[in-house]
């Protein structure tokens, strides 16, 4: 996400955790611990511990969802959201059966197959080739997959593939919320985009037209713009 706020980094103070499972953050064994209640437990007591007491929440897929639950069970501490393909939603049966089909490869130590087909899954074969153009960046991403051992990314990706809907919930959403869909999105389509606005009360949709699961990459300007304005509704 740190590309995505540089232009903004003059006026807001930009605070980019890694979620549990995830950067340099600690890994468990169980599926059960890597639920977004335990992960929204981390952010508020590492927010605790530096003294803020809210902020404006944001991320792409996981951390876009995420932002979503903690502005539902912890209100009093999100100022605002802004959602880049955030699903409140339960895994398609499509999605499932993809899971199963490739947990093999996580549970035979091949994570870099598995990487490699879950960016085909989510951004396309062209993605992943760009991506490999940059091998640096591609030994980064394979590095965090591999801080992992065997237990603890199957416990990651079977809460992943197992969650349940939650969209209800997002009609007690009370702060700002600006969501962002890419239109060849396959999870969430970009209606289920449109269902998450007409949930939460006076939220708005930009959907980016040919945009993937992360247009936030592939059309980084024109996400830009849309948070700009976002955050200049919010007096920032």
């Amino acid at each position: 996400m740190l590309p995505d706020v540089e232009p903004f980094l003059h006026r807001v103070r930009a605070l980019l955790p890694d979620t549990r499972g995830h950067g340099r953050s600690q890994r468990f064994e169980r599926p059960e611990d890597y639920g977004y209640g335990a992960k929204a437990a981390d952010l508020v007591a590492w927010l605790d511990g530096l003294g803020v007491p809210s902020a404006v929440f944001g991320g792409a897929s996981m951390g876009a969802a995420l932002s979503l639950w903690l502005a539902v069970h912890q209100a009093a501490r999100v100022r605002g959201v802004f959602s880049i393909s955030g699903p409140p939603y339960a895994p398609s049966d499509e999605d499932r059966r993809w899971w199963l089909a490739h947990r093999p490869l996580v549970s035979a130590g091949r994570f870099e197959e598995y990487f490699d087909a879950n960016v085909r899954l989510r951004m396309g074969e062209e993605a992943l080739a760009r991506l490999k153009e940059r091998p640096e960046r591609y030994v980064d991403l394979l590095d965090s997959l591999r801080r992992h051992s065997v237990p603890s990314l199957l416990a990651l990706l079977d809460e992943t593939y197992s969650r349940g809907e939650w969209l209800a919930d997002c009609a007690r959403i009370r702060c700002p919320v600006q969501i962002v869909a890419g239109a060849r999105d396959h999870f969430p389509t970009v209606e289920m985009s449109r269902r998450l606005a007409s949930t939460i009360p006076g939220a708005r949709l930009h959907v980016v037209a040919d945009g993937p699961h992360f247009p936030n990459r592939s059309h980084r300007a024109e996400v830009q713009g849309v948070m700009d304005a976002f955050l200049a509704s919010l007096g920032i």
